[in-house]
């Protein structure tokens, strides 16, 4: 049965729908980290990872014609590869160790590796044999899988690798697209399936969506604007962003 959202719950939950909605389109991820931001204070927190990751999934599938030229299987396999490894160790150690505990050390994991970012970005990508890169890229995806099981932020460590690696941002975007399809698809599977999702978070997701979408098209007015070294860098700071957020959360 659904229940009335209240007029302070539509106002977080449209806050959230226009700012993340827009960070998403500029950047292809970060949706779940700038939504946290308001959904905290209105939504107990099972329900606001629902929706973050149930609006990102909805952003993903609604600017997939965009990118879809963009997007190469054969690159992405890897880290799904990878994320399909990671994403059910992530999802235990969520109800095997006490969550605050998990995302502190997240968060602290996160932290460093954009740190690790800011000081690479400006140097030489990085590069790999054949063989290498693929164990790299099937690493990152397994990372990656084990942050969104504990934290929902799972496409931020390939969002940012892909900048490493010194691909252009349309290449980026078409890596990131199937990426955030594939670990948000299966995490909403695993909260219908477990019966962890309430009629109230679905009713948000459902209000969220149009104003999700039509965020996330001007954000892409300004994606389609930059260079690629511009949105290297508003990758990592809403990267940073979003791990500070985590960690200081815990805290």
């Amino acid at each position: 049965m659904l229940t009335a959202l209240t007029a302070h719950q539509l106002l977080l939950l449209g806050a959230a729908a226009c700012v993340g909605g827009a960070i998403f389109g500029i950047a292809g991820f970060a949706f779940g980290v700038i939504a946290s931001l308001f959904l905290h204070h209105g939504f107990v927190a099972t329900d606001v990872i629902f929706i973050v990751v149930a609006g990102a999934l909805v952003l993903n599938i609604g600017l997939l014609p965009r990118f879809w030229s963009e997007i190469d299987f054969r690159k992405s396999l890897p880290f799904l590869v990878g994320a399909t490894v990671g994403l059910p160790i992530g999802l235990a150690l969520l109800s095997w160790l006490e969550p605050r505990l998990i995302r502190s050390f997240v968060g602290v994991l996160l932290v460093s590796y954009c740190a690790f970012a800011l000081r690479q970005h400006s140097r030489q990508p990085l590069r790999f044999s054949a063989g290498g890169g693929r164990a790299a890229d099937v690493s990152i995806g397994m990372v990656g899988g084990v942050v969104g099981g504990v934290s929902g932020l799972g496409p931020l460590l390939p969002g940012i690798w892909y900048g490493l690696r010194g691909m252009s941002k349309t290449e980026q975007r078409g890596l990131m697209q199937p990426f955030g399809l594939y670990v948000q698809g299966l995490m909403v599977a695993w909260f219908i399936a477990t019966g962890t999702v309430s009629s109230s978070a679905v009713q948000s997701v459902a209000v969220a969506t149009p104003v999700m979408l039509v965020a996330a098209w001007l954000g892409l007015r300004v994606f389609d604007g930059m260079s690629t070294a511009r949105f290297q860098r508003f990758v990592i700071a809403a990267a940073m962003v979003g791990s500070v957020f985590l960690l200081v959360r815990q805290l």
